[in-house]
């Protein structure tokens, strides 16, 4: 099946006995749409001329329009290759580096059997001073020296205990002399009765 041309020219006689050309482009399989159009000509062989400059015209544009495109296009797939190839080599080091990673950890964590050994031989020892300490140091808690500062606290406490205690022993002394002067003190009212020793104490 033949393929019909992108554009065509056609000139038609009008009913004044004037010619129009026409350059026409196919824009699908059954329409076609005028692009340009030159009216007034005297004769079919002119508006024939003019329509083939046209023509060409057209053509060498859309030859060049079609070549930017072109370029345009390749500049794309090169920029998204570019890309993709950038992507691929960076996704490459990444599972590079981790296959690398995963192998020094299994290397750091692959021991020999004598190796292994002495790990735990150390730990034992390790944990047996900890142990050690740890007893010494409570075995020896109770027989610590105190230190100057501490003992001159304890001593000042011990003062202001006693004090305290002191001078509440004299705060009852003296409540209860108090008390005893009172209950001893007779008076008497107007009448002569004496007064209760409990009512003196109250007031």
């Amino acid at each position: 099946m033949s393929k019909a041309p992108k554009y065509t020219f056609r000139v038609v006689e009008k009913r004044n006995n004037s010619w129009t050309a026409e350059i026409q482009r196919q824009a699908t399989s059954k329409k076609k749409v005028v692009s340009k159009r030159q009216t007034g000509f005297a004769s079919e062989a002119e508006g024939v001329v003019w329509a083939e400059n046209e023509l060409k015209q057209v053509l060498a544009n859309h030859v060049a329009r079609n070549k930017r495109h072109d370029e345009d296009r390749a500049e794309q797939y090169k920029d998204k290759l570019k890309k993709a190839e950038l992507a691929a080599a960076k996704a490459a080091l990444e599972e590079d580096e981790q296959v690398n990673s995963t192998e020094e950890n299994e290397q750091s964590f692959t021991l020999s059997e004598a190796e292994q050994e002495k790990a735990i031989s150390d730990l034992q020892e390790l944990e047996q001073l900890e142990t050690d300490d740890a007893e010494e140091e409570l075995a020896n808690k109770s027989d610590r020296l105190k230190f100057d500062f501490e003992l001159a606290l304890e001593e000042e406490e011990l003062a202001e205990k006693e004090a305290l205690s002191k001078k509440k022993v004299k705060t009852k002394a003296e409540v209860k002399a108090d008390v005893k002067e009172s209950s001893a003190d007779e008076s008497e009212t107007a009448d002569g009765a004496e007064v209760n020793s409990i009512y003196l104490q109250n007031k």
